[in-house]
């Protein structure tokens, strides 16, 4: 064995190394609240250090383990995709077939409204405000745990049509997250911003068939082209009235509503599914790496990163 090789280091295996090692340098140097490592701790962490042949011997097992993970891993993401795709091609299908014809989304609702255009007064406890950061975005539906609160008194004196109730649709003008609509599914008591559209939607008019119409790409796209403002994009109230959904009896409504409902609820699974498998996958490979750096490999002769670096 050349001697030389002993203090050598190779690149990729310190790739791995210090891949597979992230969590317990972090702790080590300082950075358990994203301030960023400590660099004088970092250039203090010992590293394993066999011979350079060792190394690379090493190198080449994870990656021909990681080759096969990776495979997997990209098989994963197509499942994933093609699951959110499943569901997003019917969508489109079902809202852009010609049937009866198309009327304007005023003509389905009896209120379109905004929230309150004045600045409201917080208050420490009271009815929920929301804002368009309380909207999820994946599973359209309102995180309540970060809302800020408003006097009862200021809800009671808003008009009635700004009052969310069970059926409405609440629906996003505003910014990087235009175009979500929300329906309310429970009666509580809360208020939005003005950057919140809400849909009040007739009694002819089933609300979740109204909602799906609303995600739908054919009138996301409306919604865009219509939206004005530089630094934000933004749909007025007009632009939201006049937005055109297809004319469908009640019955079909309904009947559309609940094959979407179980449509989204099986591709939800599905997403939840390969997600899951994908986070196993990242697991697996942690756990490859730090058997791989384990205290057989560093009972090896070790050295200062500091030192091996230079």
């Amino acid at each position: 064995m050349n001697p030389k090789d002993r203090n050598q280091l190779d690149p990729e295996f310190l790739y791995r190394f210090l891949d597979g090692s992230y969590k317990k340098i972090r702790g080590i140097t300082g950075d358990k609240d994203g301030r960023g490592l400590n660099m004088p701790l970092l250039r203090k962490i010992r590293i394993p250090l066999p011979p350079l042949p060792e190394q690379k011997r090493i190198v080449a097992i994870l990656d021909e383990a990681f080759e096969g993970i990776d495979a997997a891993v990209a098989g994963t993401e197509k499942n994933l995709a093609n699951a959110r795709e499943l569901f997003e091609s019917y969508l489109n299908a079902v809202f852009t077939r010609k049937g009866e014809g198309e009327v304007p989304l005023s003509e389905l609702a009896t209120d379109i409204t905004d929230g309150d255009h004045s600045p409201p007064p917080k208050a420490p406890s009271g009815v929920p405000f929301i804002t368009i950061s309380d909207i999820m975005k994946d599973t359209r539906e309102i995180d309540f745990s970060g809302t800020f609160h408003v006097h009862e008194d200021y809800f009671r004196a808003l008009k009635f049509n700004k009052k969310p109730k069970i059926g409405d649709v609440l629906y996003t003008v505003t910014g990087a997250t235009l175009g979500i609509p929300v329906l309310v599914k429970r009666q509580m008591d809360f208020c939005f911003q003005r950057h919140i559209g809400l849909i009040r939607p007739k009694p002819d008019v089933d609300s979740v068939w109204l909602s799906y119409a609303l995600l739908s790409p054919k009138v996301f796209r409306q919604a865009t082209a219509g939206s004005t403002g530089a630094a934000q994009k933004t749909v007025s109230l007009r632009v939201l009235r006049n937005l055109q959904l297809p004319k469908m009896s009640f019955p079909e409504q309904q009947k559309i509503a609940d094959y979407l409902d179980s449509l989204s609820e099986k591709s939800r699974h599905l997403q939840e599914n390969y997600e899951r498998k994908l986070g196993a996958f990242a697991d697996l490979k942690q756990s490859i790496l730090q058997k791989a750096f384990s205290v057989d490999l560093t009972s090896q002769p070790e050295k200062i990163l500091d030192e091996a670096v230079a």
